[in-house]
């Protein structure tokens, strides 16, 4: 055959495949199937671009709904104005509470540094999402034109899409592939492909659900592990076509190494070396055991030779480093307690967390590309082996990744100096950089705002993989006692007082910022003022792309005002889009509840699942409705359809004890709390229900197990660990008596109740384990 004849071939071989995708797309796309996959979308504003709810899906499993912000930008920007494009995970987001997260920081920086000049700071951090996503975002909204874009990522490379952790989407193609995929199953072609795939899907079940942290416990990716070199490779690409990206449509860029907490962070998974011998084994949970005994009693002498022979026997188990580390703290060693967490960090085999290769891909990045400026946020903040900053932490960091409102703060600071730098501007003198006080007044955050950022926060902490976290209860101990702190200050009428003066000065200052005009509705509801808390909710809506959310808070403000019709049209006007109904179903469920209607509530509920029968959430919340209408029978049937589909729906579980236990079904309540305990070991309440069960029946060996479970649900007290420390005790335990014994010494110093450690410590010794030290 001739080479010409082979060439026409070859070129008929891929015309044909690609007419007939074209084609197939084109009719798609005239009968209107499948959903557009853009991160921006037309909006209802004319000029303007929102962002898709619907975006996430073409990366995380739909069923995961997890969401970009919800905001509206106009395709030109305003003459003059300044328009920066943020990237990244959850962290720059702003989790718990974007209105305080570092990207309303960096804005109000940046319009104190350019006053009478509009500030754009475009948000698109979006939780579990890694490089391969933002890269594509960065794509996307190159169109808008913007004049900076400020990176922030690194969080995610090992458990987001295509990373060795990640617990949905760990197949790690070259670079390439993973674009192509993802340019696939972009198209109307690859939904169709995508749905068809599903349909035959054996599992017959509804897709799982986002269960946070918690599902990535079981891709454990050890500090060695070879696929490590496939993510760093891959980041540095995509960081690098990023900076193509900006460059192409001409802005600049700010690179920024992302921060991560060294000294309060301790490992979520630590592995054994591969190879340990069954003796060194041995030898290793001794000394290692009887180190993190001395460690938690205070005794630091005692404790460190002990685990430094843990260390020499199995130098690859993360804990050991950490407790090292805090020995070296406490001891006032900076230079070994930052090397100790470093090592900590690395053999954390659940790698929330970004490592030193990031940061270090992040500098070579920036010092490589022209014109690019570097914000070396992890050295300045002391979350790197290089830095000489303090150790990062709490006071810097809720828990492992998400700035508190003082990180919040000094990112959005550092971030503004490398904005104005890309922006040629001569380092700053101060002179246009707001202080604590003042970013705090242009953000309206006041002690007001302080629960609400925790009470977030403690959801997340009180799942795995925290839950398996060696410093997990007194953690935990600590998040109750900032609870109680700032819930005592936000029921002040001074707090309230402050709160709403701030937020109106805020807003006049900065009229066009919903989250001020969300932030000054919560006040007002505090206030008790249902229509000026309206007002607000209303004043926000109308700069924001219509949103479930929006809706279901406007709603319940109608409840309060006693328009109630008004309240349901506008759920159930929200409630059509199939996916947002799930969402709406509790809003709509306590608006019929509250209006006497629960039987027109199961009408529209049974149709609902009519046409989505596995849709346990809505089963749910039929239950309560059915409990509300007085069919305990019919409630308590539907309830435990839910829990036989899924054991582990806690919410499923508490309505169905709480109706039987109304209903004097004290029987079938206990049966059904001891039936769901395995399936949710994380449910401390059912723990403690549990307990008592057994406790009743004169099982002590079954009721200390559900106390130890209860202790990893959420907060206990040192009287708690006390409790059960006895209770192992009458069982002969002895070592985890001890162990119990130490928490309750460690919980009492925090609780700040100094007879009840001097008893503790007394109770120790006379059960033979050596004298605490001088307390810390």
């Amino acid at each position: 055959m001739s080479p010409r004849r082979l060439i026409a071939r070859l070129a008929l071989a891929a015309l044909v495949p690609a007419c007939a995708f074209l084609a197939l797309e084109g009719a798609l796309r005239a009968v209107g199937y499948g959903r557009p996959t853009t991160f921006l979308v037309a909006d209802t504003e004319p000029g303007c671009l929102r962002t898709n709810p619907e975006f996430a899906k073409l990366f995380l499993p739909g069923s995961f709904d997890l969401r970009p912000l919800n905001f509206r930008v106009r395709i030109r920007k305003d003459p003059g104005a300044l328009r920066v494009v943020l990237l990244g995970e959850s962290a720059a987001q702003g989790v718990p509470v974007p209105s305080f997260g570092f990207a309303q920081h960096l804005r109000a920086q940046l319009r104190a540094r350019y006053p009478g000049r509009e500030v754009e700071v475009i948000n698109t951090g979006i939780v579990a999402i890694n490089s391969h996503v933002v890269y594509q975002i960065a794509r996307e909204t190159a169109l808008l034109k913007p004049d900076l874009y400020v990176v922030y990522m690194g969080n995610n490379e090992v458990v987001g899409p295509y990373g060795p952790g990640c617990a949905y989407l760990s197949q790690m193609p070259p670079l390439w592939v993973i674009r192509a995929s993802v340019f696939v199953r972009a198209t109307r072609t690859g939904q169709l492909l995508a749905g068809l795939i599903g349909s035959l899907s054996p599992s017959g079940g509804r897709p799982a659900e986002w269960g946070g942290m918690s599902m990535f416990v079981d891709h454990a990716v050890r500090g060695d592990d070879a696929r490590l070199e496939a993510v760093y490779r891959n980041y540095a690409s995509n960081l690098r076509d990023i900076v193509r990206v900006a460059s192409a449509c001409g802005a600049r860029t700010v690179l920024c190494t992302p921060v991560g907490n060294y000294r309060d962070c301790a490992p979520f998974l630590s592995l054994h070396r591969p190879g340990l011998s069954a003796s060194d084994r041995a030898a290793w949970t001794a000394a290692f055991d009887a180190g993190c005994l001395q460690w938690r009693l205070g005794n630091a002498a005692g404790a460190r030779p002990l685990m430094e022979e843990a260390l020499r026997i199995d130098p690859q188990y993360a804990d050991t480093h950490f407790i090292l580390g805090r020995l070296a703290q406490d001891a006032g060693d900076t230079a070994s307690a930052r090397e100790r967490f470093a090592a900590a960090l690395h053999w954390d085999a659940l790698r929330f967390r970004p490592d030193a290769p990031i940061g270090e891909i992040v500098r070579s990045v920036a010092a490589s590309s022209p014109g690019v400026v570097l914000c070396d946020a992890a050295r300045e903040l002391g979350a790197d082996p290089g830095s000489s900053a303090p150790l990062c932490g709490r006071d810097l960091l809720f828990e492992h990744v998400h700035l508190d409102w003082e990180g919040s703060y000094r990112m959005g600071r550092l971030l503004a100096e490398g904005c104005a730098a890309a922006l040629g501007a001569a380092p700053s003198d101060g002179a246009g950089r707001l202080d604590r006080a003042s970013c705090a007044a242009a953000l309206a955050y006041t002690g007001h705002e302080r629960l609400p950022m925790l009470l977030r926060i403690d959801v997340l902490v009180r799942k795995p993989p925290f839950t398996n976290q060696l410093t997990y209860v007194t953690d935990q101990a600590a998040m109750a006692r900032d609870i109680a702190a700032a819930t005592a200050v936000r029921g002040q009428p001074a707090t309230l007082e402050e709160a709403e003066r701030a937020a109106r000065a805020a807003l006049r200052a900065d009229p066009r910022n919903p989250s001020l005009a969300g932030i000054l509705e919560g006040i007002d509801r505090d206030r008790g003022d249902a229509a000026d808390a309206l007002a607000m909710a209303t004043t926000a809506a109308a700069m924001l792309p219509s949103d479930y959310a929006l809706a279901a808070d406007r709603a319940t403000l109608l409840e309060h005002l006693g328009r109630s019709k008004e309240a349901e049209d506008l759920l159930l006007a929200a409630a059509r889009s199939a996916d947002d109904l799930d969402l709406l179903a509790p809003v709509l469920a306590d608006h019929w509840r509250r209006n006497s209607a629960a039987k027109e509530g199961i009408a529209f509920m049974e149709k609902a699942l009519a046409a989505r029968p596995l849709d346990r959430r809505l089963r749910v919340v039929l239950g309560s409705l059915l409990e509300a209408a007085g069919d305990t029978e019919r409630a308590a049937r539907e309830l435990r359809r839910v829990l036989s589909a899924d054991p582990g729906d806690s919410e499923a579980l508490d309505l169905l004890v709480g109706l039987l236990d109304a209903a004097g079904r004290k029987d079938q309540a206990d049966a059904a709390v001891l039936d769901a305990a395995p399936s949710q070991p994380g449910n401390q309440a059912n723990n403690v229900r549990a307990a008592h069960v057994l406790e009743a029946r004169g099982d002590a060996d079954g009721s200390v197990r559900f106390l130890q479970a209860a202790e990893r649900g959420g907060p206990v007290n040192a009287t708690f660990e006390l409790t059960l420390g006895l209770k192992l005790y009458r069982l002969g335990r002895l070592p985890e008596t001890l162990t119990r014994l130490a928490l309750a010494r460690q919980l009492s110093l925090g609780e700040g109740n100094p007879g009840v450690t001097a008893s503790i410590e007394g109770l120790v010794r006379r059960l033979g384990a050596p004298s605490a030290a001088a307390r810390p």
